[in-house]
């Protein structure tokens, strides 16, 4: 985010009732703060995130809106997909619920998804990571 706009976010913040705004993307976290006629901006990058030992190469989900994870199509039963089957690229893994809006979820790549980070039905904020797609296969243990 530029400085500009995180001036701009400040103006408009101090113009409102409002004490504390807290914006999370992908990449960087940042808060403004209204104490009275001061407001301060901090943004600093959010921490990477670790890589599980078990897996080789896996590309990370995310969510691109907030929104209400479904892992099926409301009034369907069926999962969109079963853990440890194979997916294609733009395959529909799940949905993003914004009231009656429904954003769909595509896997960027094939592979194979892991099981759901975020259970289904819970709110998730903008860039949160939904999944790992497993780009390899990952070999059993012996």
């Amino acid at each position: 985010m530029q400085t500009q706009d995180i001036s701009q976010l400040a103006a408009w913040l101090a113009e409102t009732d409002i004490d504390f705004l807290e914006l999370h993307g992908p990449d960087e976290q940042i808060e403004i703060h209204r104490d009275g006629s001061t407001n301060a901006a901090i943004a600093q990058p959010m921490p990477p995130e670790p890589i599980p030992a078990h897996r080789t190469a896996h590309t990370p989900v995310r969510a691109t809106s907030v929104g209400v994870l479904l892992d099926r199509i409301p009034g369907h039963a069926t999962p969109l997909w079963l853990p440890g089957s194979a997916v294609q690229a733009g395959s529909l893994l799940g949905l993003l619920q914004v009231g009656p809006l429904l954003l769909p979820v595509h896997a960027p790549c094939d592979g194979w998804p892991g099981e759901w980070q975020v259970p289904p039905g819970s709110t998730v904020g903008y860039g949160t990571t939904l999944l790992d797609i497993d780009t390899e296969p990952v070999a059993d243990a012996i």
